[in-house]
């Protein structure tokens, strides 16, 4: 399994998964894997987040150091069309959150699962997360190393092409795509907090020159490095 999947039901509809149909009730959550299909009577009232090892690892790593339970992980099958009620409160943030910050309404809605069912999230958790933790880590400590793709996978001991393959199925994108991403958040960190030259800020977040960071970041936020930091 890839990845998972929260499906916010405004309105009752149904899911499709593995074959099957569910009913799923107005005010629901599910939590399925990336194959299945959500639909409501008008087509709208559904938002959803799809997520990866790698969004996960946060809470992981958050549970794994101040919780003892999280260390007593067990052999779990998992549910593909779990359905949780949320009060309509809940409902209400977890909407507001999915539209504005994605990544917040993941942390949001999955420790409101745990709060509802410890022993499945925590194990969910381990799941997707427990057994790929090394590599994630890694990824996430070397980020802004100025590497190519190939020196990352000869300090994993693995060819390019296995990195690449494995990479997909924890992160859902390539390597060099996802790296480029976090070099860029960063940057735009960087040129909003500091008074850096943009050429620093390029080497600290591990692109090879100048050029290619203000190339890269044109294209993503469609201002130059300089242009954007007058705009802030």
């Amino acid at each position: 399994m890839q990845s998972i999947q929260f499906i916010l039901f405004l309105k009752a509809g149904s899911l499709k998964c593995s074959g099957e149909y569910y009913d799923v009730p107005s005010g629901s959550l599910v939590v399925s894997d990336e194959s299945a299909v959500a639909s409501t009577v008008d087509g709208y009232h559904l938002k959803n987040i799809i997520c990866y090892s790698a969004d996960l690892l946060p809470i992981y790593k958050t549970l794994t150091q101040h919780s003892s339970q999280s260390n007593s992980f067990q052999r779990f099958a998992f549910d593909r069309c779990k359905i949780l009620s949320l009060q309509k409160n809940i409902i209400q943030v977890t909407e507001r959150l999915m539209s504005i910050q994605p990544g917040m309404s993941l942390r949001f809605i999955y420790l409101y699962c745990l709060g509802l069912d410890s022993e499945y999230f925590y194990n969910l958790l381990n799941l997707m997360v427990g057994n790929s933790n090394e590599l994630l880590e890694f990824f996430e400590q070397n980020s802004l190393n100025a590497w190519s793709v190939s020196r990352y996978a000869e300090e994993l001991g693995v060819s390019s092409r296995k990195l690449n393959f494995l990479f997909y199925q924890k992160f859902g994108t390539s390597v060099k795509q996802w790296l480029l991403d976090k070099r860029l958040k960063k940057g735009l960190e960087l040129l909003k907090s500091t008074r850096l030259r943009v050429s620093d800020i390029a080497m600290e977040c591990g692109f090879s020159n100048h050029a290619h960071f203000s190339d890269s970041f044109r294209r993503r936020y469609q201002h130059s490095p300089s242009q954007l930091r007058t705009l802030i």
